[in-house]
């Protein structure tokens, strides 16, 4: 005779999960907070897949090597991010700091086919004229599909070797990308993907956002 379990389950989502929408972010601070409490969450719902032991900030030695490497600044998001939690496999995998697998790398050096699909193109000298100016620093799923800031202007580019354009100006700057990173996130902890996806509509345009998930 099997008896079933008194025990009250736990609360979900957890004790300070952010709510499904867009936050009211005051400065960097602000943002900085609402990442942690999304992280945490996120944590939560993969019952430790990230963990507060996992996170693993980095040092401004290594961001200041990575910059030398790359030539260029970080966006300050972008350091700043790294500086709090580091590369964390969230609803997609931001590169990390340090050479191993996934690092932010120049998009070339992540994505040499670029080449070759250039080659296909009529305007292949545009496209590798850009795609030097790009860093690929969020990796989508590990399929090739990548998001890259540009060198001089911070904007966020999605390079797509599946379908399409290859080279797409997605977002004004690194900080948009990460508030949407973590959007996506709450969808998963509050299971509800037609409402993430459609704050990032809202937000972003429905083609943009079809190209990301799709």
């Amino acid at each position: 005779m099997m008896i079933e379990s008194t025990e009250p389950s736990a609360p979900w989502p957890p004790d300070g999960c952010p709510p499904l929408m867009w936050p009211e972010l005051s400065d960097s601070m602000a943002r900085g907070r609402w990442y942690a409490d999304v992280i945490g969450a996120y944590a939560a719902l993969w019952q430790g897949h990230v963990s507060q032991a996992s996170i693993n900030p980095s040092s401004d030695a290594d961001l200041d090597a990575l910059e030398a490497r790359l030539d260029c600044r970080l966006p300050a998001p972008l350091r700043e991010y790294h500086r709090q939690f580091g590369a964390l496999s969230l609803a997609e995998t931001l590169c990390s700091v340090e050479m191993g697998d996934t690092p932010i790398q120049a998009l070339r050096e992540a994505y040499p086919g670029i080449v070759d699909i250039a080659e296909d193109l009529p305007d292949g000298d545009v496209l590798l004229a850009l795609s030097d100016e790009l860093v690929a620093f969020g990796d989508y799923l590990g399929n090739g599909n990548m998001f890259c800031f540009h060198r001089q202007t911070g904007e966020v580019y999605y390079f797509d070797h599946d379908d399409g354009e290859p080279l797409t100006r997605f977002f004004p700057s690194v900080s948009d990308y990460l508030d949407a990173l973590m959007i996506r996130c709450l969808a998963e902890i509050h299971d509800d993907e037609e409402g993430g996806e459609a704050l990032l509509a809202h937000r972003f345009g429905e083609s943009l956002v079809r190209k990301w998930l799709y």
